[in-house]
Formats: structure tokens, C-alpha cells, sequence
């Protein structure tokens, strides 16, 4: 049974008219060359070359088998070349999968300016907060929320975002919400992710001990958006758990009360970017992955 690649030593054994020549072209031992050559001719049931201590020769199937071959072969080469190519130039589409809030929001601009400065990189955003198949959709790259199953990707760590309590001044003024006493969440209407526990966490960061607390809950609304769920508690809905930088602007504006902030609750947010493989990573995603982690630094 002959190989293809037999194929490519007898185009180069003829090419060079010399064994020893095309030991070096394919950086293979002649005498490999020359037994790889008789087992194809005897796979085949056909003489190709007569040689001799000094020369070598073509059969006319010789001749033939080369007229055939050597431009196809030669045509492979350069599709693989030029493909090898376009790999190391920042050039062409960029698939990419991300959570709706974190891409549509956290890093839209980050998009927008890559966008700007490559302009031969051509994004295809897809933003879902369903965990897409990566291999399977043709994903270059997907940015996700940990804890990442063991897919066998590479998970590059891009940032950390602790988890905070918010609500509106109008749901705490209208519940009469006794923020000095961490228990009173045990009586809230809870804003929650769908597949979240119906209890908290708690780590009470004032005591000496830090303290652990396990705080009952009841979610009224819940939903896998946290987009959705900062818009219920912005509607004065009740109480969210929601990370960090998700919420720091509706802070900062007051529309949002981060209340008991002295408490550590929950487990703090991890971001990823998961890619298939670090091998023949290609020049646009690689250069992606950098200006994505130095985006993501300062969060």
C-alpha cells in the first residue's frame, strides 16, 4: 500500500535527477529516498526510474507519473504556503462568542477600538448568553464566565469582578429596608440568576474572625441577563446580587445603593478568553488576546 507522501519523494527524486540531491531538498537519508522509491514502484507494480551507480533515468511511466504530478504537487504547495501565509498576517475574520452584558456592554468599546485600529480584521460578534459550541460553531474565540467546564481549551484569565448587593433608594425607603442588619435579605424580594442557590454566602470582614454567615433567600424575579436583573432592581423590583462591574456606573450615579458593602458575599466573578489551542494560533487572534488582556487590566 503506497503513501501520498511517496509521491512527493519520487517528484523530487526526479526533479533533481539525483538521489543524494533530493535527500537534501527533503532533508531525508538517501537510503530512505531509495527504499521509499522501490516500495512505491513495487506497491504500484510499476518501474518508474532505471538507475545505476552514477545516474538515474526515467521509465515513459516515469515521464508520465511526472507530467501528471509535479504542477498538482506543486500547486498544493503554494495553496499551503499561501494559507501558512495569511495565518501570520492580521488579516481576515475573527469569530467570536461573549455573554450579551459583558460584550454589549463591559467591552464594547474594547470591540469598537480593535475594530478601528485593524481594520483588516473583519469581527463577527455573537453575543449570547448561551454557552455556545466553540469547535463546533467555528469559534476563534469565546469570552466566558467561570467557573470553565474541562473542555480541554485554553482559558486565559482576563479579569476578576467581586460580587455586590444593590438595590434602589426607592425599594429600601419603600420596604423600610434596615441596612445595618444583614438578616433582614432573609425578608427581600431577591433578583437572582436562574441556577443560583436560594442562600448567600456571607463573609463578615469587620469581626477579627471574619465571620460566615449562610443567609436564607427567596427569589421573586430571576433571570440568566444581568442586564435584565440590574433593570429589575433599577425598577425598584428588590435586592440583586450582581458583579461588580456590571453596576459600578448605576453606583456611582446613586441610581443603585451598593448596600452592606462591609461583607464579602459569594465568590468573586472570573472572565476568560477560551480558544481551542496555543499551536498555530493565528496572527489576528493572537493579537486579539493582547489588546483584549491589555483592555482588561484595569477593571
Amino acid at each position: 500500500m503506497w503513501r501520498f507522501d511517496d509521491l512527493l519523494i519520487v517528484n523530487e527524486v526526479i526533479k533533481q535527477k539525483s538521489f543524494s540531491k533530493a535527500s537534501k531538498s527533503l532533508n531525508i537519508p538517501s537510503s530512505t529516498i531509495s527504499r521509499r522509491v522501490s516500495e512505491f514502484e513495487a506497491a504500484i507494480g510499476v518501474r518508474l526510474l532505471e538507475r545505476n551507480s552514477r545516474k538515474i533515468a526515467l521509465t515513459d511511466k516515469g515521464a508520465l507519473l511526472f507530467k501528471q504530478c509535479n504542477t498538482q504537487l506543486q500547486t498544493i504547495k503554494n495553496d499551503v504556503n499561501a494559507i501558512s501565509e495569511l495565518n501570520s498576517l492580521p488579516v481576515g475574520p475573527l469569530k467570536i462568542t461573549a455573554p450579551i452584558t459583558l460584550g454589549g456592554e463591559i467591552l464594547s468599546p474594547f470591540f469598537c477600538k480593535f475594530a478601528h485600529k485593524y481594520p483588516q480584521i473583519n469581527l463577527e460578534l455573537q453575543l449570547t448568553n448561551t454557552l455556545e459550541d466553540i469547535l463546533d460553531d467555528s469559534f476563534d474565540v469565546a469570552i466566558r464566565v467561570g467557573p470553565l467546564a474541562d473542555s480541554g481549551f485554553i482559558g486565559q484569565r482576563l479579569f476578576s469582578t467581586k460580587s455586590v448587593l444593590v438595590a434602589s433608594p426607592e425599594y429600601i425607603a419603600k420596604h423600610k429596608l434596615d441596612i445595618c442588619n444583614i438578616n433582614v435579605l432573609q425578608e427581600c424580594h431577591f433578583l437572582s440568576y436562574k441556577k443560583e442557590p436560594h442562600k448567600l454566602m456571607i463573609i463578615n470582614n469587620n469581626t477579627a474572625a471574619k465571620t460566615k454567615l449562610e443567609i436564607p433567600v427567596t427569589p421573586t424575579f430571576t433571570s440568566s441577563s444581568t442586564t435584565m436583573l440590574r433593570n429589575a432592581a433599577n425598577n425598584h423590583l428588590g435586592v440583586a446580587l450582581l458583579p461588580h462591574i456590571s453596576v459600578i456606573d448605576a453606583i456611582k450615579s446613586k441610581t443603585l445603593i451598593n448596600i452592606f458593602s462591609e461583607y464579602h458575599i459569594g465568590n468573586s466573578t472570573h472572565i476568560y478568553a477560551v480558544y481551542p489551542s496555543k499551536q498555530h494560533v493565528s496572527e489576528r487572534l493572537d493579537l486579539f488576546l493582547t489588546e483584549l488582556k491589555r483592555f482588561t487590566e484595569p477593571l
